[in-house]
C-alpha cells in the first residue's frame, strides 16, 4: 500500500463521527452514495462504520467505486462484531465484502479468507492486491511455491504444525 493511500485511511480509521459526516459530503458524489434512507437505521458506530466503508473504498479506487448497499451492510455487520451471509450472483462485488473490512482495520492485522476454488483464490487475491493489501492464497500448491516462501518467511511457522 502506498504512503499516500496508507495516510489517508489511518485519518479515516481514527476521524470521529462529524468529521467522517462531513468528509462524505464533500467526497462522495451524490449519484454514487446510498441514498439517504439507508443509513436512518444506523446507530451512530455503526453509522460510522459505514462512512468509514465509503472513505476508505474512495480513497482505495482512486475516487471511483463507493460500496453498495449490500456491500455496506456486511461490512457494516463484520465489523460490529456479527455474521453476515451476503447471497448475490458471480460479479455482483462479493469480494468487496472482504476487502472493506481489510481496509478499515489497523495495519498488520490478518484476516482469513476461505475460498473453495483456486481459480476463486487467485482473482481474490489479485482483487485485494489492488487495493494495496498484501495477500497470499494458501493451498496445496503452497509448499511448492518457492517464490511464496521469499516472500512469506512467517509462512515457515507452519512447518512446525
Amino acid at each position: 500500500m502506498d504512503s499516500e493511500l496508507s495516510s489517508i485511511l489511518t485519518n479515516v480509521r481514527d476521524s470521529s463521527l462529524d468529521a467522517l459526516k462531513l468528509s462524505y459530503e464533500m467526497s462522495i458524489p451524490t449519484e454514487l452514495a446510498p441514498p439517504a434512507s439507508f443509513w436512518k437505521s444506523y446507530t451512530d458506530e455503526k453509522l460510522a462504520i459505514g462512512l468509514r466503508a465509503c472513505l476508505a473504498l474512495w480513497a482505495a479506487s482512486g475516487k471511483k467505486m463507493v460500496p453498495l448497499e449490500f456491500q455496506l451492510t456486511a461490512t457494516i455487520a463484520l465489523m460490529s462484531g456479527q455474521d453476515s451471509l451476503v447471497d448475490v450472483g458471480t460479479g455482483y462485488g462479493k469480494t468487496l465484502c472482504m476487502i472493506l473490512p481489510c481496509l478499515l482495520d489497523s495495519p498488520g492485522t490478518i484476516s482469513i479468507v476461505v475460498s473453495p476454488l483456486k481459480r476463486l483464490q487467485v482473482v481474490q487475491v489479485l482483487e485485494f492486491e489492488r487495493y494495496g493489501i498484501k495477500t497470499v492464497a494458501i493451498n496445496e500448491d503452497t509448499p511448492n511455491d518457492p517464490e511464496l516462501w521469499k516472500v512469506w518467511p512467517w509462512m515457515t511457522l507452519f512447518d512446525r504444525f
